[in-house]
């Protein structure tokens, strides 16, 4: 007779896996660490992202490119899963860095949210929005100087770049509330 588990469970909309750890300074600070399946988010903001994570990467419509990953598979995907647990219970704090590449480019930060106790989940939600529209324009940098010696492209580039993280950004905003709160649908056989 062969011997299992009751059940197999699993869920769907995966396309990309990590192959090695990826990790990113962040401006959250919890109370204490947090870990969920293979993400880590520690007290001083490093998320740390293990070998074997499994992203959707961009959804809504956008084009799906390899020079958005590090932001959307990297950062805002395990954000927004951390966000759909709730942050595992722990209070988060927002301590805002001195510059960021969004910063009155992609969207503006109040000084009252220079640095935000125990933030809101919405608040929350918003810096890993903020977090992807700048890593995709850091990206988007190190894409352009691959074209130094054709400067008109170059600049034309950094404009499409920009507008890009601009609308990925504006789609968050509007759309991604749903993608933070609902958590995915699991199913099992037999």
């Amino acid at each position: 007779m062969i011997q299992r588990s009751s059940a197999l469970r699993w869920i769907t909309g995966f396309k990309y896996r990590t192959i090695e750890p990826y990790w990113l300074m962040t401006n959250f600070r919890p109370r204490k660490a947090i870990q969920l399946n293979r993400i880590h988010l520690t007290r001083e903001g490093l998320l740390f992202i293990e070998a074997g994570y499994s992203s959707d990467g961009p959804s809504g419509p956008t084009i799906d490119t390899n020079d958005i990953m590090p932001g959307a598979t990297g950062a805002h995907d395990p954000g927004y899963e951390l966000l759909r647990n709730e942050m595992m219970g722990v209070p988060v704090d927002i301590v805002q860095p001195e510059q960021r590449a969004g910063e009155g480019l992609i969207y503006n930060t109040p000084d009252e949210e220079k640095v935000i106790k125990n933030a809101s989940h919405e608040q929350i939600r918003h810096e890993f929005d903020k977090l992807l529209a700048d890593l995709m324009l850091l990206d988007g940098q190190i894409v352009c100087e691959k074209f130094n010696k054709y400067p008109r492209f170059k600049k034309l580039l950094g404009k499409v770049l920009v507008f890009r993280a601009q609308y990925f950004y504006d789609g968050l905003r509007l759309g991604g509330v749903s993608s933070a709160i609902v958590c995915r649908k699991e199913y099992a056989a037999p």
